[in-house]
């Protein structure tokens, strides 16, 4: 793939939109940092002779992105006169991640049925980067599937965790944790440069997919980084680039076409024009689009987004979700046909398969829907797809029959066009056009076109039937299609050299369709709370009776008698309860039954000990629940121990090298909600003792313990130290909580020494680690041992709160040691002090304060 001018321009032409803004304005003084496009992989060597601190950045095509640091006037007079330098921009653009996601809903888009019904497809041994900083390859949710490389950023970022962990986290930590494609290799790119990788990165980590959260304000252009990664999409054709629209839906473009139009034309980075790309903008949880998910249409009219996804709190996860599903298709296809599909195949298969939200058929909010995992599944399940290619004025034709009984007809045209020149008004390059033709009746339908005329009620429009000029996508729909054979035509209206490749994905929706998506067999729902209950439904009618049973339908409970089917959900507050249950939907005659799924509550777990060769964790027994799965992490993900119907395990630390376990319900032979996962080494449990403290209260010690767990202790003993041995104070036989308050008011001045002794059943004794009372007495300092062994060490404890300076006498008054006491425990050393007698004097604010004899032996 290549881009370059094909006409002789003035060099202001060759700056960005943005960037002649504000050369316009004034607002670039003196030198300054810029990126530059140049045909070829080399700097003209012109640019050598002005500066010398140029840079390559990366080739793209036949183009290669330089920064370089010179004055404007230089940039403008003397570089962009040059023929080879073709476009030129702000080298200060920075990337801003687009928001962090709060939680974590499958469903929405039909994730969750594609985990239940095709658990084999789950983007197993296929790549994905998420170019952004750094995600903590420590997770969980990614272990033994984190590929390092030296793309990634040195930065760990808790947003760039959170989107790995949406397009292919492990859900090793909890439900939430798990992603599209939870079986997919995870690796990572900086984004401090704002152009594609290298072609020979991607080949060589086998790269398939990119998700690009991230954008650097409002820009409504077609820049060299846009035309750089068309470029990428050419060069690595079975490499899909997935991008957030961007957060800034409210605003609008400061340049172009589409300049003050609130609430249109708002992606955030020229990079996002890009034609071969994924763009995706946010829905809420009931596919209504986001206001603040950046709005189409391109810079030159083309639909933008081209895809929404959930994400609640911004586009970045909407785009993790699509680039999971295109890791689940890319895996799905390659083990059906041997090989990768290409990205344009990729991408028709998902703007194809998509619910139509928003306006009908395309708009500049939803672009062509919303993702739907199942559908695109089942697109390459059944086959529903095609590819072709097509010289200029070249024509090619296929056929395919459509069944009785079809509620819509959809297809889908999609190519890589090649790049455009940097700054180009019309990004298009080579154009094709779709038709539908029924050959029994002679009628032909074109594709749905919006009107792209820079006006907000002109955007605003619906989509009409016409000829497309300015996507390379096109899309027919067919309400209540005729049985019988038709043709799907593909024209090259306007070819530029050669041929050009496409890619047509096709489905049939049928009438007279139920089912359940939320729900399935593989999800739980949370007892005493409101669950969203999906559907998706195509009957005529608009209303359903929604009840549920507890006994395998034996018996059934009404939820709702005047469900609106047409929402394709329901909020259902759930009753308190632990069961098996079913749900089913009556539409007229029909019954539509979902698979059985438990509802529950969360199992919580704790650990009661971590001791030098084994530990024990507990959980809470749920009212009802007979039996527990417990889980370790093995080396990708939770593997089963066993099923007990105790609530404690101990293990053998020798035999169990995982840190890491959670527990699950077992509801009849289905699990109910799992605990979090647990690392048992970070919960601040020792060997039994979870804390042991102690403090002085009114002259008198209060020392309160708390036990991880009470599991074969026979009696807890209170001991403290006398100066030579531990002697009894307190002691509980057969203990029965975890929490104990000791007390001991016979203090002695200076130290006071307690230690907790458990006595186990079998004879094992544990200690705690000793806690110290300091007991003044009333005085400000207290010197001891006195008389002090030679090389013992002398201990100084002081109840003050200021600095004070201890000095050492001899008999005859001659200071040999000083010493400043700024903390509450001092020692003096002795090894150098003679035998004998010696005065300790301590001096505060200058005067003498303590004066104590020691004796030396």
């Amino acid at each position: 793939a290549h881009f370059g001018f094909g006409q002789q321009i003035q060099p202001e032409q060759k700056l960005s939109p943005v960037l002649l803004s504000q050369v316009k304005a004034g607002k670039i003084p003196g030198t300054s940092k810029f990126v530059i496009t140049v045909t070829g992989s080399d700097l003209p060597k012109e640019i050598n002779g002005i500066q010398t601190d140029a840079k390559k950045i990366v080739e793209a095509g036949r183009t290669s992105f330089f920064t370089i640091t010179v004055t404007t006037d230089e940039l403008i007079s003397k570089i962009l006169t040059l023929p080879a330098v073709i476009f030129a921009e702000d080298g200060t653009r920075t990337a801003k991640e687009e928001l962090q996601i709060a939680n974590l809903d499958l469903a929405v888009n039909k994730i969750n049925s594609v985990h239940n019904q095709f658990p084999q497809w789950n983007g197993d041994a296929v790549t994905v980067s998420v170019k952004e900083n750094k995600p903590d390859t420590t997770d969980i949710d990614f272990a033994g599937r984190f590929l390092s490389t030296n793309l990634s950023s040195t930065t760990v970022n808790s947003h760039a965790s959170i989107m790995a962990t949406m397009i292919a986290g492990g859900g090793n930590t909890w439900h939430l944790g798990k992603g599209a494609a939870w079986g997919s290799i995870i690796s990572s790119s900086s984004f401090a440069i704002l152009l594609p990788d290298a072609n020979s990165a991607f080949q060589q980590y086998n790269i398939s997919v990119q998700n690009h959260s991230y954008g650097v304000g409002v820009e409504s252009y077609y820049g060299a980084d846009a035309a750089a990664y068309d470029a990428s999409a050419v060069d690595n054709p079975s490499l899909l680039h997935t991008f957030s629209a961007g957060n800034s839906g409210t605003s609008s473009a400061t340049t172009g076409t589409y300049s003050g139009i609130q609430g249109f034309a708002n992606l955030t980075g020229s990079f996002k024009m890009a034609k071969n790309i994924i763009t995706v903008g946010a829905t809420d949880s009931f596919d209504l689009v986001a206001s603040l998910s950046s709005k189409g249409p391109a810079h030159d009219g083309r639909v933008k987004p081209e895809l929404v996804a959930v994400g609640e709190d911004g586009s970045s996860g909407a785009a993790a979700l699509v680039s999971g599903v295109s890791l689940i298709l890319q895996q799905q296809y390659k083990q059906m046909n041997g090989s990768m599909p290409a990205n344009a195949l990729v991408k028709a298969i998902l703007l194809n398969s998509a619910d139509d939200v928003g306006n009908a058929e395309v708009d500049y909010s939803n672009g062509y829907g919303s993702l739907n995992a199942l559908n695109a599944v089942r697109t390459i399940q059944s086959g529903r797809y095609m590819n072709g290619s097509v010289a200029n004025a070249g024509v090619q034709t296929f056929t395919i029959a459509v069944s009785a009984g079809i509620k819509k007809l959809k297809l889908t045209l999609v190519w890589n066009d090649p790049p455009a020149t940097p700054n180009a008004i019309n990004a298009l390059v080579n154009d094709l056009d779709l038709e539908l033709v029924y050959p029994f009746t002679g009628e032909t339908w074109k594709p749905w076109v919006l009107n792209s005329f820079p006006h907000i009620d002109s955007l605003q429009q619906p989509a009409s039937r016409k000829r497309d000029s300015l996507n390379n996508i096109e899309q027919i729909t067919l309400e209540n299609p005729a049985a019988g054979n038709y043709q799907f035509r593909v024209n090259g209206f306007n070819v530029s050299a050669g041929s050009q490749s496409f890619y047509i994905a096709y489905q049939f929706d049928s009438t007279d369709i139920f089912e359940w998506h939320f729900p399935t067999g593989s999800d739980f729902i949370f007892s005493s709370s409101s669950n969203t209950l999906r559907w998706k439904s195509s009957f005529p009618v608009s209303a359903g009776i929604l009840e549920w049973s507890t006994d395998n339908g034996n018996n059934w409970q009404l939820i709702d008698n005047n469900v609106n089917l047409t929402n394709n959900y329901y909020r259902w507050n759930v009753p308190s309860a632990i069961a098996t249950a079913l749900l089913r939907m009556t539409i007229g005659a029909n019954q539509f039954v979902s698979d059985a799924f438990t509802i529950s509550t969360r199992t919580i777990t704790g650990v009661g000990f971590n001791c030098p060769d084994s530990f024990l964790f507990y959980w809470n027994k749920i009212p009802g629940v007979n039996n527990y799965r417990v889980y370790r992490l093995g080396n990708r993900y939770l593997e089963s121990m066993y099923v007990t119907a105790d609530s404690i395990a101990v293990l053998a630390k020798s035999s169990n090298p995982s840190f890491h376990y959670a527990v699950a319900p077992l509801i009849g032979n289905m699990e109910g909600v799992r605990s979090y996962t647990f690392n048992y080494a970070t919960q601040g449990v020792e060997c039994y003792f979870r804390s042991f403290l102690a403090s002085l209260v009114n002259n008198t010690a209060r020392l309160d313990l708390l036990l991880g767990t009470l599991y074969n202790v026979n009696r807890i003993v209170l001991e403290k130290f006398d100066g030579n041995n531990y002697l009894t104070l307190q002691q509980l036989i057969s203990p029965a909580s975890l929490m104990f308050n000791f007390s001991d008011n016979l203090l002695k001045k200076g130290l006071n020494v307690y230690r907790i002794k458990l006595e186990l059943a079998g004879g094992r004794v544990i200690y705690s680690q000793p806690e110290t009372i300091y007991y003044f007495a009333g005085s400000e300092f207290i010197i001891y041992p006195n008389p002090v062994r030679q090389n013992q060490s002398l201990n100084i404890l002081a109840n003050i709160s200021d600095n004070a300076t201890l000095q050492v006498l001899n008999i005859y008054g001659q200071k040999i040691y000083e010493l400043v006491i700024d903390d509450i425990t001092e020692v003096v050393p002795t090894g150098r002090l003679s035998k004998g007698l010696y005065f300790f004097r301590i001096i505060r604010e200058g005067e003498k304060d303590f004066i104590q004899k020691v004796i030396v032996q």
